[in-house]
């Protein structure tokens, strides 16, 4: 186990009604404005279709358990903070 950061991609889905779109680009900005800064986000992807949102986020951890949990965080906040976001929820 090593305490050196390195980047992690991960994968998370929200999964919603499929009438609903969200636009990608407010997504981008708003899981931005979510992640602070011990969250240590590099970059973020996002992919809408309809009932599911694909996001993509590279962050900087020494695990990758570490990374997940702070994705997931990440997106809960999103989620929690959004009226946009209200029907939607994490995918297992």
């Amino acid at each position: 186990m090593s305490d050196k950061a390195i980047l992690h991609l991960t994968l998370t889905r929200l999964v919603g009604p499929p009438a609903l779109l969200v636009a990608p680009q407010w997504l981008t900005g708003h899981l931005w404005c979510q992640a602070g800064a011990a969250d240590r986000l590099e970059h973020v992807r996002v992919r809408v279709t309809p009932g599911r949102i694909g996001v993509a986020l590279f962050l900087l951890a020494a695990e990758e358990a570490d990374a997940r949990r702070n994705a997931r965080s990440i997106c809960a906040r999103a989620i929690e903070t959004s009226d946009e976001l209200r029907d939607w929820r994490l995918a297992e």
